[in-house]
């Protein structure tokens, strides 16, 4: 019974990275596919002749004013009201596609970019655990933790930048935030756990490199 039972154990580990790797591998597809899609979005942006439909996502116009009447529950006031804007200038619009590209296109890299390494590093655990815990896997992991912590600041401040840019364009006295800035904290926090692992990995490879010498 013993031996029977710890014959099922490395089946059962490949079946689980298996299923690991076609999941990373079907959401690195679909975020290859939303990103075309936002691409050609950006593309129909530039033109001079685009619909209403198009436009400058994420601005907040500074003397924008909301009626919350109705909205709210009896005895609760509105403080303050903040609107998110999509606006359009047909006479810039090929520089505004431009700058709406700086707002999600690096984000985005940085996640496709992990995704991808983390789907290399699955297909070695598929191969084996001498393939996945091997000098290539930290190498991989390394990367990860280096796109997610200076990728996402770097998009964060690009995304602040061009918002800024295209609201003084198109707002009077604009009211300029940095966009979203839980994601980066968050993907800046992922990246260190990447650099951790990575770390652990490596000295475990340097320790069985050592053992395998002295026998």
């Amino acid at each position: 019974m013993p031996a029977s039972s710890t014959a099922t154990v490395p089946s059962a580990v490949g079946a689980w990275t298996r299923r690991l790797h076609a999941l990373l591998t079907t959401v690195l597809v679909l975020g290859v596919l939303a990103s075309l899609a936002r691409l050609i979005a950006d593309v129909i942006l530039a033109l001079p002749t685009v619909k209403a439909d198009y436009g400058f996502t994420g601005l907040w116009p500074s003397h924008a004013r909301a009626s919350l009447d109705g909205a709210l529950a009896p005895g609760v006031r509105a403080v303050d009201v903040m609107i998110e804007a999509t606006l359009y200038d047909p006479a810039r619009a090929p520089l505004l596609a431009a700058l709406h590209l700086l707002t999600w296109l690096p984000g985005a890299l940085v996640m496709l970019f992990s995704l991808f390494w983390l789907v290399r590093i699955t297909s070695r655990g598929v191969a084996g655990d001498r393939a996945l815990f091997s000098a290539d896997a930290v190498r991989d992991l390394r990367r990860i933790g280096a796109v997610l912590t200076l990728g996402s600041l770097v998009a964060c401040a690009l995304d602040f930048a061009a918002k800024s840019v295209a609201a003084r364009m198109m707002t009077i006295d604009a009211y300029v935030v940095p966009g979203d800035v839980d994601w980066p904290l968050v993907a800046v926090l992922m990246g260190v756990g990447a650099f951790v692992v990575a770390e652990v990995i490596g000295r475990g490879l340097a320790m069985l490199d050592e053992i395998e010498g002295t026998i």
